[in-house]
């Protein structure tokens, strides 16, 4: 009689096949791990450069916005500091308080009141970018803004450095660090930010820099 040949896989064959599709499956969650780890940290920077923008922004924005001259003047003398220069516009102030490196305050037009103004504070503390505004008024002093509430917009700064160029000829012209000591030759045409930012780059802190227009 004839032997019938038996039908299947060998347990030797079965277990090298297992064997196979495990390391198939390490493989493929390996890249997949890699893949959500990469687009984890492409979102993480995208939104930290978002958020860097907006601060950027919103800074320019308040500088466009700033007084006139002429509605500056119409403070009351008590709210006009002592000035070393006039290298900024009157309604820019740049100066260096207790605990905090460089404080900027503007006096900038009330989108939400028209003909109405507010006082703008811009400050550096604790790695953190500051910005806090007042009470929109028509009338001066304007009302500064209350204690606590200053509102973060940007973490993880380390460094914010402020600059004014003053136009002139020879040795005179160039850009100053801010506060100026020094008495300036003409009013500044132009204010340079320079913010240090970790975290944007897997590296060492990256330092953006932003030029505004002063007409």
């Amino acid at each position: 009689m004839r032997r019938r040949t038996s039908s299947g896989f060998t347990l030797i064959e079965v277990m090298i096949a297992i064997g196979l599709m495990a390391v198939l499956s390490l493989m493929a969650w390996r890249g997949l791990d890699g893949v959500s780890r990469a687009n984890h940290m492409l979102e993480e920077r995208t939104d930290r450069i978002a958020r860097l923008m907006r601060a950027l922004d919103q800074l320019e924005r308040d500088v466009a916005l700033r007084a006139t001259t002429e509605i500056v003047a119409r403070r009351a003398p008590t709210e006009m500091p002592a000035r070393p220069a006039e290298l900024l516009p009157p309604a820019l102030q740049v100066r260096r308080q207790t605990e905090l490196p460089l404080f900027l305050e503007i006096v900038r037009a009330a989108p939400a009141a028209p003909g109405q103004w507010q006082r703008v504070q811009w400050w550096h503390r604790g790695g953190a970018l500051y910005r806090a505004a007042g009470a929109a008024s028509a009338s001066f002093p304007l009302p500064v803004p209350p204690a606590g509430a200053g509102v973060v917009v940007l973490e993880d700064v380390t460094a914010f450095e402020l600059r004014a160029w003053e136009p002139g000829e020879g040795q005179g012209q160039g850009w100053r660090h801010l506060p100026a000591v020094a008495p300036a030759q003409g009013q500044a045409t132009g204010l340079e930010l320079v913010l240090s930012v970790r975290g944007i780059a897997d590296s060492a802190p990256q330092r953006f820099r932003r030029v505004f227009v002063l007409e």
